[in-house]
């Protein structure tokens, strides 16, 4: 069902006007901006945006983890526009890639456009949300003018299968959807809870800190060194941050269990950890809950197709005594899971694996500009009790138990998750191939303790392109040739997309059937 109104920035609204003085962004720095300094930020930058922007494309927010990028996402919303997040440390090639999917691109920028992205991306419009809300010119928009029900209310732009980043259009329904189911979670539903802030805003991961606190009146609280793994200035900004609810992947939690002062002494308020972008292990839940006995584990699943997460579970003494994967919990109202044999489309009873189909009231509109490839994924259906839905053909496999709680099994494609971030090998592979000199290329995820930890890379040379490493034998030669070849496709690519070790080999080996035989590539380490 559509709704009136955008339930985001009505939350932040309210917040702003009964209790200005709240906090809403803790910086690193201990810095603090309240929800009524947030909401004249929103206000200011929706009047510039107004002023400079026409129509109702999406607008792509450049920035780092500030309050002022949190402003600039809600001033496009409160200006009737989608906000297309985008993090400062994106390579040039990638941003260029993501404005020239926009008819008419505009980039709303926090921090300062590097000439050489001006450069790339001469046809966007730039706008400075720092010059905007110094001298405020324009009309506030009305509440009318607020991204509402079936319009896009973000983009998230991850790997494309077809060498291109690929966007994701969620809608102002699909979040309010979301945002309902979001606060009844434990601790969430307190409300005025200090959210870790640490998944990047390009990565829609985000989503559930920035909902979560933003629609319940609480605090967001970013952390630096999460990027860089700097642990010390990490660890110096949590334990001053007072962090209630912990959001991350579960391989951030790992990095942070692997030190031992990572425990309830360093943040003795947090309640609840949640999960989701990849597999969550026994051993992250045991250690959990172990170091933070009075918190709660939650598992989720989602993709970003669906809006964030479809299911919770909460990980107890029961489902660590089960050797199985852990499960990811059961669908939110207003979602139903079906598992459908992939290849007739059959519906598969409780038990056994097929592909994951979402329906539901937060299956996203679609791929940004991309009718054909939002055929194939997204489809019209209706729920079990007859209500008109939106469906989403996933990819992903699992199956569900008798309970109707999900267990994930993994792909049926070449997407990989990697740090949570979704990757599409091929994608990668393309990248390797422009290089000069590289003929052929495969990669491959390489695992740790059964989640996908790295990628390894694989190609063949043109024989006459050999000068692309001075010393043509050995291991100095093949350590150059993977610097070179990484530094190339950190130009093109973000870091969680370059693989971590790339071999030269003299033929790509193959399957009975042509085709590149990944299993083979995998064993040779």
């Amino acid at each position: 069902m559509e709704t009136s109104g955008n339930a985001l920035l009505e939350a932040v609204e309210k917040t702003a006007t009964l209790e200005p003085g709240a906090p809403a962004f803790r910086a690193s720095d201990g810095s603090v901006t309240s929800y009524g300094e947030l909401w004249t930020n929103v206000l200011d930058l929706a009047a510039g945006i107004g002023e400079h922007v026409a129509g109702k494309d999406p607008i792509i927010v450049l920035g780092r983890k500030d309050a002022l990028t949190v402003a600039a996402m809600l001033a496009c919303l409160a200006s009737g526009h989608a906000y297309a997040p985008v993090d400062a440390d994106l390579p040039v090639a990638r941003v260029r890639d993501i404005a020239g999917q926009m008819p008419y691109p505009t980039l709303l920028s926090t921090c300062p456009v590097p000439k050489s992205l001006r450069t790339a991306i001469p046809a966007c419009t730039m706008l400075d949300a720092r010059s905007l809300t110094e001298g405020v010119i324009g009309v506030v928009p009305g509440r009318d003018a607020w991204v509402s029900g079936n319009e896009t209310q973000y983009v998230i732009f991850t790997s494309g299968s077809t060498g291109r980043p690929k966007g994701i259009e969620v809608t102002a329904d699909n979040v309010a959807a979301f945002m309902r189911w979001l606060v009844t979670f434990p601790v969430i539903r307190d409300g005025h809870r200090a959210f870790l802030d640490q998944a990047h805003y390009s990565f829609d991961l985000s989503e559930y800190e920035l909902v979560g606190a933003l629609a319940t009146g609480g605090c967001l609280c970013a952390v630096e060194g999460a990027g860089d793994l700097d642990f010390a200035a990490l660890f110096s900004t949590l334990a001053t941050s007072g962090v209630e609810v912990w959001v991350s992947t579960p391989s951030f939690a790992d990095l942070c269990l692997a030190d031992p002062s990572f425990d309830e002494r360093l943040l003795p308020r947090l309640g609840l950890f949640l999960f989701c972008g990849e597999t969550l292990h026994h051993t992250t839940a045991e250690a959990l809950r172990e170091r933070f006995p009075q918190a709660i584990v939650a598992n989720t699943y989602g993709p970003t197709e669906s809006t964030v997460a479809v299911t919770y579970g909460e990980i107890g003494d029961a489902e660590l005594a089960d050797p199985a994967p852990l499960p990811v919990g059961l669908p939110r109202p207003g979602t139903e899971l079906r598992i459908v044999d992939h290849e007739t489309g059959e519906a598969l009873p409780a038990g056994e694996t097929g592909e994951i189909l979402i329906y539901g009231d937060t299956v996203a509109k679609g791929y940004y500009e991309n009718p054909e490839r939002t055929a194939e994924a997204f489809f019209e259906t209706r729920l079990s009790d007859g209500t008109p839905s939106r469906g989403y053909r996933t990819g992903d496999l699992g199956h569900l138990d008798a309970e109707g709680a999900l267990h994930c099994e993994g792909r049926l494609d070449s997407l990989v998750k990697v740090s949570g971030y979704r990757i599409e090998l091929t994608e990668v592979e393309g990248a390797l191939e422009a290089i000069p000199g590289v003929e052929q290329a495969a990669v491959v995820p390489r695992e740790s303790r059964g989640r996908t930890s790295s990628l390894s890379a694989y190609v063949v040379l043109d024989p006459a392109e050999r000068s692309l490493v001075r010393d043509a034998e050995g291991g100095r030669a093949d350590f150059e040739l993977s610097r070179i070849l990484r530094a190339e496709l950190a130009r093109t690519l973000p870091a969680y997309m370059v693989p971590r070790r790339v071999r030269v080999i003299d033929e790509m080996p193959l399957t009975a059937n042509d085709k590149v035989d990944r299993r083979a590539l995998a064993s040779r380490g």
